[in-house]
């Protein structure tokens, strides 16, 4: 370390000299005058006495170049043209001291022209240039410099050297290592000099070995068990499956003493919630000893990794279980009977054990409940009187209600765009009302459902001003806008599944008036899709909601392509090879259009609410496959062309919601209910009957062990049946699977597989294998065609589900800014229940098996086994929350546990004696006989914008 001066608490009085000092520094306390004490005397007193008097022509300031000379002529008392002054002199000396700035200051005088020349000589405090952490591996750079922010060190670049502070800094370092686990860590500071007049500060850290927490010893405790003692134990427990008996101490945590301490008062709390009032722990003992690196080991069982460890021994004093003897209200003149409020706020009553945990919750309750009446600044005291000689606890209640007070005005702030109409109607107070701190919090929760600000926090939502004259408050909520619209464009190429281009535009505000404006559009291979709706939540000012949605879509689906995308395998060329009039190739053609309607119960957070539906779908076959399937599949009781066109769907659905959830797009608690039953039927003007019951459940709260993450689950159940001798349409059925359910699949992609009787043509072949041929004339020319032969078969076919159950979970843990990664496990079944729905038009059996009597076709479908089964994906998912699209952009791997990777094998029907030869008979059974691999993919890397829930 370079040689430096420490300043002294208190400068020596200033000598004034008639010559300028040329002292060396010295590490001794400086002083005005500019030599060692040790080597000059002072001058004598009676020199300094001589110039008091003098006129002061000037004051010059030398060594400072940081400082400008104006500013330290405006630090001093003394101007030129006053007389010399020894105590003023003095006290311009502490001035310029007490700024921190210099490690030296010389006072000199000298005459001038018109009087004495005064001049200060100072040596700035050198600059630290820069600051290091050479061998700091357990904690960051950032890590450190919050710890200094925190512990108020100030010691930071382009500051001003203080070896204070550098000693400061270096023990708060040395405190920080130790907390994770580094107690014997060594700090050492050292200053390196960098020309002209700046300093490099290095803290040389060496760690040392990392001490764990190792056997934990409870002494004393006889009403609960060491492991019930250690699980209170926050930061010392081990880290394991809690309440298990094998893997509850999996991995030990870090030592940290002060650590400790805060876990002997949560040890202490934990008592005094069970009843035990006057329990403690005593002062522990802490065994550090080196542990492990020899003899046996069995990973997780016994590690027996070298190391060292930290056995504690805690013992406790658990003292006497204590009961509510008396409970007693003091102050309390809101209630005549106080006494009734004890079991329903406080969950005890008298000869209860006390618990100091339903203590603190009974008081908050208490607050509440005088928030309600409009007593905000409501201050219960509690206080404890023992009993003597016995395990009875006396309770005193001592209240400060303070004054009642009512709303005189509720203004709004930062609502650029929204109309301050939207924000008062969902507040659930007016002027001149009680102010009721129930309500008020309420009307925060359904200002951030509506998604058009950014989260409104209790604590930070609204300025609330009281005016004790008139015992009113004045409310001034405070709002931030959050982008209004949504806008998305998507597309892709895929070589099996064709291209797409998709457009979105939703806006949730529209012009400022809280109404909802979607349009949504997809153009691809596949699918065709075009919707817009429209929904006005306070139809006349009044809460009755009511929305439409209309829409036109095209669906073209290819089997084998469709075969392709749930495989995951380009299986067309397989498919190719059964015919192009073989395959189920459709298109299917819908548009309709949709009313809704709800209304709020008692302005609470549930619905009720009503919408009606009517679709128009026809299908435009592409095969002969497709037109024996929809013409001959009885979904409506009726044969014939009903299953290509005019399928009319009209339906109303009723339904039920409640919902707190606090956040329509980034929730962080609440809960959802939904309940919904679809009724179609002829009565309506359709020709579809059926019923569809559904419920969604949706729950997010904080993790307990970390506020700032969130637990989110959903379930989805709902089925469909048919009724009235009627039914269930095939587009009525259910398919799950992609980012919206069970994200490892594809979409659509989890349906059961099955196969419908069915008629097709084969080549006839020759004995020798080749085909057989004919001549015909055509046109007036002779021509070679094959022979062909019609024979029973089973089509493969999707039908999709008629039930469906969904289950998600997600772990939120926000990482920085908008970026969130989610831990998520979903689960989905998607089967056929009332497979006797799934039949074939009796008139189309009856054909068959005329046709072919040795097949013994009985109308039914035939589930393929294996393909019901349930289907499961875990993994990780980013999302970052874009403002422009107003949705989270998600990007997601998953593992799939739970699939289905098999050989499909279609039933084989044909008869050897059917056939003119052996060959043709093999030929059949080759082409329609065949297994059909079907094998889901065991990870999906996909990206997607929006929210599976």
């Amino acid at each position: 370390m370079p040689d430096e001066k420490k300043p002294a608490a208190q400068p020596a009085p200033p000598q004034p000299t008639g010559r300028p000092s040329t002292a060396a520094p010295s590490p001794q306390p400086p002083s005005i005058q500019g030599q060692r004490p040790q080597i000059e005397a002072p001058k004598p007193l009676e020199a300094a006495q001589n110039l008091n008097g003098q006129t002061i022509e000037a004051f010059e300031f030398r060594g400072a170049k940081r400082v400008p000379q104006d500013t330290l002529k405006a630090l001093i008392i003394s101007k030129p043209g006053d007389n010399y002054n020894e105590e003023t002199l003095r006290r311009d000396f502490m001035l310029l001291w007490n700024t921190g700035r210099f490690d030296d200051i010389r006072l000199e005088t000298e005459p001038g022209r018109t009087g004495l020349i005064v001049r200060f000589v100072v040596t700035e405090r050198r600059v630290i240039r820069s600051i290091e952490y050479p061998g700091a591996k357990s904690v960051t750079v950032s890590e450190i410099l919050d710890r200094f922010k925190e512990r108020k060190v100030g010691l930071s670049v382009e500051s001003q050297y203080d070896p204070n502070k550098v000693q400061r800094a270096a023990v708060v370092l040395k405190e920080f290592l130790s907390e994770r686990g580094r107690q014997y860590a060594t700090v050492d500071p050292q200053i390196e000099q960098i020309p002209p007049s700046s300093l490099k500060v290095s803290f040389v850290v060496n760690e040392g070995p990392k001490v764990k927490v190792g056997n934990i010893d409870i002494e004393g405790n006889q009403a609960f068990n060491r492991r019930w003692v250690i699980r209170t134990m926050k930061n010392t427990k081990p880290i394991g499956i809690p309440y298990s008996i094998w893997f509850e101490d999996l991995f030990a945590k870090t030592y940290d003493s002060a650590k400790l301490e805060e876990d002997k008062e949560r040890v202490r709390q934990a008592y005094q919630d069970k009843g035990y009032f006057q329990a403690k722990t005593l002062e522990e003992s802490v065994d550090i000893q080196h542990k492990g690196g020899h003899g046996w080991r069995l990973p997780l069982i016994k590690p027996n990794n070298p190391g060292i460890q930290a056995d504690i021994t805690l013992p406790v004093e658990e003292g006497r279980l204590y009961k509510l003897h008396a409970m007693n209200f003091i102050g309390v003149k809101l209630f005549r009977t106080p006494e009734v409020l004890m079991r329903p706020l406080f969950g005890m009553g008298i000869g209860d054990v006390f618990s100091t945990d339903k203590l603190r919750k009974g008081i908050e309750n208490m607050r509440k409940l005088y928030g309600k009446f409009g007593f905000i600044d409501f201050v219960p005291e509690p206080n404890f009187d023992i009993v003597p000689n016995s395990d009875q606890i006396d309770l005193t209640l001592t209240a400060d209600e303070g004054k009642q007070f009512f709303i005189r005005r509720i203004d709004f702030s930062g609502n650029t765009t929204t109309r301050d109409k939207v924000i008062r109607r969902e507040v659930m107070l007016d002027e001149g009302d009680m102010f009721n701190t129930e309500l008020w919090d309420l009307s925060i929760l359904r200002l951030n459902q509506l998604g058009y600000f950014e989260m409104l926090k209790k604590e930070d939502a609204a300025d609330i001003r009281r005016n004790p004259q008139s015992n009113t408050v004045d409310i001034t909520l405070k709002v931030k806008e959050r982008g209004k619209n949504s806008v998305g464009l998507n597309g892709g190429v895929s070589g099996i599944a064709g291209s797409f281009v998709g457009f979105n535009y939703s806006t949730n505000n529209f012009l400022g008036l809280g109404e909802t404006l979607s349009l949504q559009s997809q153009l691809g291979t596949r699918m065709r899709d075009v919707s817009l709706g429209f929904t006005e939540p306070y139809f006349l000012d009044r809460p009755l909601q009511l929305g439409f949605v209309v829409y036109l879509r095209r669906f073209n689906f290819d089997q084998g392509r469709e075969a392709s995308i749930l495989s995951g395998t380009n299986l067309i060329p397989l498919y190719n090879q059964l015919g192009a009039q073989n395959l189920l190739n459709y298109t299917q053609n819908s548009k309709g259009a949709s009313v809704s309607a709800s209304y709020p119960l008692r302005r609470s957070f549930a619905r009720l609410g009503i919408t009606y539906g009517f679709d128009v779908s026809d299908v435009k076959t592409s095969t002969t496959a497709a037109a024996s399937y929809f013409q001959y599949i009885n979904f409506s009781g009726v044969s014939g062309p009903n299953s290509l066109n005019g399928i009319k769907t009209s339906h109303i659905s009723p339904s039920y919601s409640y919902n707190t959830v606090n956040h329509p797009i980034t929730p962080t608690g609440g809960r959802s209910v939904f309940i919904s039953v679809d009724f179609a039927g002829s009565v309506l003007g359709g020709n579809v009957n059926t019923i569809r019951p559904a419920i969604d459940l949706k729950y997010f709260k904080p993790a307990p062990w970390h506020r700032s993450h969130i637990l989110a689950f959903h379930w989805l159940g709902q089925m469909v049946t048919g009724y009235g001798g009627k039914f269930i349409p095939p587009f009525s059925r259910t398919y799950i699977g992609g980012e919206q359910d069970v994200r490892g699949f594809e979409i659509w992609g989890i349906t059961p597989i099955a196969f419908v009787a069915s008629s097709s043509s084969v080549n006839v072949l020759n004995d020798d294998g080749s085909p057989r041929t004919q001549k015909v004339v055509s046109n007036g020319v002779v021509l070679s065609q094959n022979v062909t032969m019609t024979v029973p078969t089973y089509q493969l076919i999707t039908p999709g589900g008629d039930a469906q159950s969904v289950g998600n979970f997600e772990y939120r843990i926000p990482i920085v800014g908008p970026v969130v990664l989610a831990i998520f496990a979903d689960a989905g079944i998607n089967k056929i229940l009332r497979a006797k729905q799934l039949t074939m038009d009796p008139s189309r059996v009856q054909g068959l098996n005329d046709q072919f009597p040795q097949a013994g076709f009985d109308g039914r479908v035939l589930i393929a086994p294996g393909t019901q089964r349930m289907r499961a994906s875990t993994g990780l998912e980013l999302q970052v929350m874009l403002p422009v699209v107003n949705a989270p952009f998600r990007l997601y791997w998953a593992y799939n546990p739970s699939i289905v990777q098999e050989f499909i094998q279609p039933p084989v029907v044909a008869d050897r004696s059917f056939f003119p030869n052996n060959n043709t008979f093999a030929n059949a059974v080759t082409t329609f006989g065949q297994a059909y691999p079907y094998f889901e993919k065991r990870s999906m890397f996909r990206f997607t914008i929006g929210r599976t829930f």
